[in-house]
């Protein structure tokens, strides 16, 4: 094994905060459009779902979260942008999930050659946590509902002045589709934040328009908030990693190869309030790392790498604000990919309160902890970057960002530079 070999202690053993400050090329274009969407677009997907070789773009659009009691809590609209070439894009009319659609995704489940759009309600007072639309072409999409049975659901998180709870059982909050117990079906796999439950939708062979069977659920104390699934052991099973919200940690859950999930164990976040999570190969050294966010006063990003069979022994830090004590930034969205085209993952995180996305670019030259970054800023004077997804929009080879706004309901794109 590299990097270590201590995983009694799955702590953290390097401190450090590396960034280059030097000037160096901007990898990204701002494009000047900005295209409509519904209200609060908390995450946001982009696939070819129209077939015309273009990727198009979904926005899940939270509204506005209010007492569940209420008639309408919150909005329950997903937004679809029909890409048209040229950077163009029509608004089709909203698809209709639950309240407070919190998490989209996009899969090949019904066809393997058209994808379909997976959502995850947060505030499913209608029954339906996951709403699947079923791709029939010609942007038209069929849905389907599948909900978790409240009756054995506790509920673990914030009540009002009267002892109420303030939000909805499960309280869905991300989503992962993959083939989790190898049966040749996509299953789901979501995260329970107001029950600290995994959920795991088995995948079925469609019977009567229904592609997943009754959920099976797992404790996951700590406000699970964040899932990523992948080979952590190379068994060939894909084995799940989350951010505990509430406790501060990250936890990892090994595939039992029988439709579930077992803890193998969880650790400090190194900050408080971790959200997002990523799985990447951050240092080209063949192992697979974590890509920790938070949300909170540290505006931090926490690389963890890998050193194989569950061992994370070794972590780097990497600060955006100057006082932990102030939330500087806000750290809503995390996404990793090569952006420059030179074989290293580089980071870019959405930062609510800064009104900024910061790229961080992977300028390494060899592999090891610490990674070498430099620090690169795309400032919003409208609008407040809340999700990003990561394709090529423009047909050039490049990675791109699309950037979801709060406040002006849009989306923009950042453009990868020839």
């Amino acid at each position: 094994m590299r990097k270590g070999s201590s995983t009694a202690a799955w702590i953290a053993v390097a401190a450090v905060m590396v960034w280059t400050s030097g000037a160096g090329a901007s990898p990204f274009v701002r494009h000047g459009a900005l295209f409509s969407v519904g209200p609060n677009p908390t995450s946001i997907a982009a696939a070819d779902l129209s077939g015309n070789g273009l990727p198009d773009i979904i926005t899940a659009d939270r509204g506005v979260m209010s007492d569940p009691r209420e008639e309408r809590p919150a909005n329950d609209e997903l937004s679809l942008l029909v890409a048209e070439g040229g950077l163009e894009y029509t608004r089709q009319p909203p698809l209709r999930s639950d309240f407070a659609p919190y998490a989209v995704v996009t899969a090949h489940v019904a066809n393997p050659r058209t994808p379909d759009i997976i959502v995850g309600s947060f505030m499913a007072t209608r029954g339906r946590d996951i709403t699947y639309f079923r791709n029939l072409g010609g942007n038209l999409f069929e849905p389907g509902y599948y909900d978790v049975p409240g009756d054995f659901l506790p509920y673990t998180k914030m009540r009002n002045s009267d002892e109420q709870p303030v939000f909805t059982r499960p309280g869905v909050t991300s989503l992962a589709v993959e083939d989790v117990t190898d049966n040749g079906h996509k299953d789901i796999v979501a995260a329970g934040w107001s029950s600290d439950l995994i959920l795991l939708f088995p995948g079925i062979a469609p019977e009567n328009d229904r592609y997943w069977d009754e959920p099976a659920h797992s404790p996951a104390p700590g406000g699970i908030r964040d899932v990523a699934l992948a080979d952590f052991n190379g068994n060939g099973r894909l084995d799940l990693a989350a951010t505990l919200y509430s406790s501060h940690e990250v936890g990892l859950w090994r595939n039992d190869g029988a439709s579930g999930f077992e803890p193998v164990a969880r650790f400090p976040s190194r900050g408080k309030l971790p959200h997002k999570i990523r799985v990447a190969d951050v240092d080209g050294s063949g192992e697979l790392d974590l890509v920790v966010s938070h949300c909170h006063g540290d505006d931090s990003v926490v690389i963890f790498y890998g050193g194989g069979d569950f061992e994370f022994a070794i972590s780097q830090e990497i600060v955006l604000g100057e006082n932990r004590e102030a939330i500087e930034h806000e750290i809503r969205d995390l996404a990793v990919a090569d952006f420059t085209g030179n074989g290293r993952m580089d980071i870019a995180v959405a930062c609510y309160a800064s009104s900024q996305v910061v790229v961080l670019i992977n300028e390494s030259e060899s592999g090891g902890a610490p990674q070498q970054f430099r620090r690169v800023v795309y400032s919003f004077e409208r609008g407040r970057p809340r999700a990003l997804c990561v394709a090529d929009f423009n047909g050039n080879g490049r990675k791109d960002i699309a950037v979801a706004l709060w406040e002006v309901n849009a989306v923009t794109l950042l453009l990868g530079a020839d």
